[in-house]
């Protein structure tokens, strides 16, 4: 058995039938080998291939066999370097998703080392979300409500499509700030909001409730009453791997009245004498809930010297900002924010669409109608060119991230000297460090969440476009790593869900028990032997 059950963080699609696309039950005259042609590594037979086609097929469930090439726009992972599976099954709705469960189980193709993985969106850092065999594509699930507080998403939402409908409803869940993030993964792994998760949580410590398919095709409520360690394993625990997550339900909060930020740039003189010697991350753990802080290191575009940013946002006014970062961390630092002509003040979705193009700007209703082809056709169309060069146009990338103490304030010169050094590298306007401060109402939840969470998260980023750079790029990623681990908070004890770069990483005692009970797969291990 080697199914894949973590969700990526990106994607929509609308992949073609298989009348559009050929026969689907016949090969080539000159193709017979005995592992289906185009899913280098995958184990999946040609002859189960078949079988599998032709069973979707009968069902008119849209499907796509990929014969080596590159997956299809709707299907596409937003790392480049993610292995195209041998064929997308593309069920639309919750009952294809238990056809296709079923037929999986009746022609045992969870057996033999066939990888069967499940896509919600596409940005997972670790590709869980693709394999060289059967890839489940969730993204044209993508109905979403609110009702009685309530928002019910399918796990092909997109981000850009939830922003729309809580702006339209003057709600609000945390959530991150990448439109083209899918709900699937995102609510069930991650959910860090900038503005929001201090005061109110990480995005999967809202979720409440949703729907569940097994492996098997066994449709089961979760809630607070029904299979309450599946709703656990729902927040932050990609459901345990146990089948497929085919709808969520998240608690909603009131729009908030106020967004208040400021990103200012700081000098390595301010960087050293300010912040540093401030202790500023050791002393922002008294701040309001209210209040997030955090660092960013990067290359502005065109420049050949690193920049540092603190960054700030409040949902108090700029004026009770200013108070409240005197008062936690003294005038050294909020010296560095204090010229209130800089500060914003505006709403929730004005903060949400910064990273958006002019276009988006000023047509927001756009949020509603975007698309993972389109995202990957056009993402100028909706991000700012800016971070169209950095990070949101399909590239190979990296990500390194782990929870740090808040003493950690040490490691930020090492980190400038670190991007110094690179200032002559191709790659060093697409890669960045944010150190975040966390905390709050993560930590302190009445609904319990199924990753450990800290005070602190840093994490690097980094992209390329061409293989000669991959090299630098991953040894890179080691130097920051190793600055970082100096100070890593050892009680969390394993990475950030949202973040994980290796499968391992989500192992869990408690995770891992639930999924011995739920898994449908293993049950006919067992039964068999």
């Amino acid at each position: 058995m080697s199914s894949i059950s973590s969700y990526g963080h990106d994607d929509l699609c609308e992949v073609r039938s298989p009348t559009e696309v050929g026969s689907p039950t016949t090969l080539d005259s000159d193709e017979s080998p005995p592992v289906a042609a185009g899913n280098e590594g995958g184990c999946l037979r040609t002859e189960d291939l078949n079988r599998l086609m032709d069973a979707l097929d009968e069902r008119s469930i849209k499907f796509q066999r990929m014969k080596g090439q590159e997956c299809l726009p709707e299907a596409m992972m937003h790392d480049q370097g993610a292995v195209v599976p041998a064929v997308v099954v593309s069920p639309s709705n919750e009952s294809e998703v238990v056809q296709t469960l079923q037929i999986l189980t009746k022609l045992d193709l969870y057996h033999g080392g066939q990888a069967v993985s499940v896509k919600s969106g596409g940005h997972g850092y670790f590709n869980g979300a693709t394999c060289a065999d059967i890839m489940l594509n969730l993204s044209t699930m993508r109905q979403r409500k609110i009702e009685h507080n309530v928002l019910t998403l399918e796990p092909g939402c997109l981000l850009g499509h939830t922003i729309d409908l809580l702006a339209r409803n003057h709600k609000a869940v945390p959530h991150g700030d990448c439109f083209g993030v899918g709900a699937g993964g995102h609510f069930t792994t991650a959910g860090w909001d900038i503005l929001l998760a201090r005061r109110y949580g990480l995005g999967c410590q809202s979720v409440i409730g949703g729907r569940l398919v097994l492996w098997d095709g066994t449709v089961w409520d979760v809630g607070d009453k029904d299979h309450r360690d599946l709703l656990y394993a729902m927040r932050g625990g990609a459901a345990a791997g146990t089948g497929v997550v085919t709808k969520i339900q998240l608690r909603l909060e009131e729009e908030p009245a106020l967004a208040t930020w400021q990103f200012a740039s700081v000098t390595k003189d301010d960087l050293k004498h300010r912040l540093v010697a401030q202790r500023v991350f050791q002393r922002a753990e008294s701040l309001p809930r209210d209040i997030t802080v955090s660092l960013r290191f990067h290359y502005e575009l065109g420049e050949d010297q690193p920049s540092c940013s603190f960054n700030v946002t409040s949902l108090l006014t700029a004026k009770e900002t200013l108070q409240k970062l005197e008062r936690h961390l003294g005038p050294e630092v909020s010296e560095l924010v204090s010229d209130l002509t800089r500060w914003n003040e505006g709403s929730l979705l004005d903060l949400r669409l910064i990273p958006a193009s002019d276009t988006l700007l000023k047509n927001p209703q756009m949020l509603a109608e975007m698309t993972a082809r389109s995202l990957h056709d056009n993402p100028r169309l909706y991000w700012s060119e800016q971070q169209c060069l950095r990070e949101m146009e399909r590239s190979h990338l990296l990500s390194r991230s782990y929870w740090v103490t808040n003493d950690c304030d040490d490691m930020f010169l090492a980190i400038q000297d670190a991007f110094a050094s690179a200032r002559h590298h191709p790659c060093r306007e697409r890669m960045y460090v944010l150190v975040v401060l966390g905390g709050g109402r993560m930590l302190d939840s009445d609904l319990p969440c199924a990753m450990p969470l800290g005070q602190v998260l840093a994490r690097f980023e980094s992209h390329w476009l061409r293989s000669e750079h991959e090299g630098w790029c991953h040894q890179f990623a080691q130097n920051i790593s190793n600055i970082i681990q100096l100070h890593e908070d050892p009680v969390p004890h394993r990475p950030y869900r949202g973040d994980i770069w290796l499968p391992e990483q989500a192992s869990d005692i408690v995770l891992d028990n639930i999924s011995a009970t739920y898994d449908t797969r293993v049950a006919e291990d067992r039964a068999t032997s």
